[in-house]
């Protein structure tokens, strides 16, 4: 299928976490949306990869997203070679997408970094007719996404734009729900509604389901910051919700009033 988005993520959680709202807005603006795992997650601290593929698979659908796939990259250690390159060159050039939306650099985890270095490269080197990539020669045209954007992760950075999320956060948080082996359920066992502070939780609430190591994300404290950093981002934009990306050129504009903010002024 030709895509229109493709999100590319180290692990499964990454790209729902950071972009899942700008995701599952596309999908419903009739967009083609595909992700893409460059791991299984197999290395992580809890679940096993069988639960995060099915976890995926969930959030994928709670989306909207059209096409979702796995690449082998090695959780914990990720691989970015020229084998790695052909991989990745040859799903580009099988879903066509006019923009991928990458992790940033300069990252907390290494497969971060090291992802968003293999993602850029092979980027680039999809377009250039004399790397045949891992199909073969003809077995493919090449293909360049118009842009590629990264999303914010753990660390944070000054945005080049941010999108209105809010009409999809239910799409979001349906998502992130689906990850019970890897994120702290909201307090209550539901979402928390646009606008309102959610409901405390129990005090001998357990992080997250799956079992396994209490990690940084399967805190309550994390999964409640979700929610915050998309409130501090949308507050910039006069929007309730927001999800912040970076590019590495300046942006096109064809209508200068659509950069209008809106919200109270």
């Amino acid at each position: 299928m030709k895509l229109d988005v493709l999100a590319i993520g180290a692990h499964p959680d990454d790209v729902e976490l950071a972009c899942g709202g700008t995701l599952a807005l596309a999908a419903r603006q009739g967009r083609k949306v595909g992700i893409l795992h460059l791991t299984r997650g197999e290395h992580g601290s809890r679940g096993t990869p069988e639960e995060r593929l099915a976890e995926a698979e969930k959030a994928a659908a709670a989306l909207g997203v059209a096409e979702l796939a796995f690449l082998d990259f090695g959780d914990g250690g990720l691989r970015r070679g020229a084998a790695e390159e052909d991989e990745l060159i040859e799903v580009l050039r099988t879903w066509r997408p006019e923009l991928v939306l990458g992790p940033p650099a300069r990252e907390r985890h290494p497969d971060h970094w090291r992802a968003h270095e293999l993602v850029a490269a092979a980027s680039f080197y999809s377009g250039l007719a004399a790397r045949t990539g891992r199909g073969g020669p003809g077995e493919h045209r090449p293909h360049r996404p118009a842009a590629v954007y990264s999303y914010m992760q753990h660390h944070s950075f000054e945005p080049t734009f941010v999108v209105d999320v809010a009409a999809a956060w239910d799409a979001k948080l349906e998502a992130l729900a689906a990850y019970r082996s890897q994120l702290h359920p909201l307090p209550g066992g539901r979402p928390a509604a646009a606008g309102s502070a959610p409901d405390e939780p129990p005090a001998d609430e357990a992080p997250a389901i799956g079992g396994g190591v209490v990690t940084k994300i399967s805190t309550l404290e994390f999964r409640l910051a979700v929610e915050g950093r998309a409130r501090h981002f949308g507050a910039l934009i006069g929007a309730s919700l927001g999800e912040p990306f970076w590019s590495p050129l300046p942006l096109a504009v064809s209508d200068l009033m659509a950069l209008l903010p809106g919200g109270i002024r």
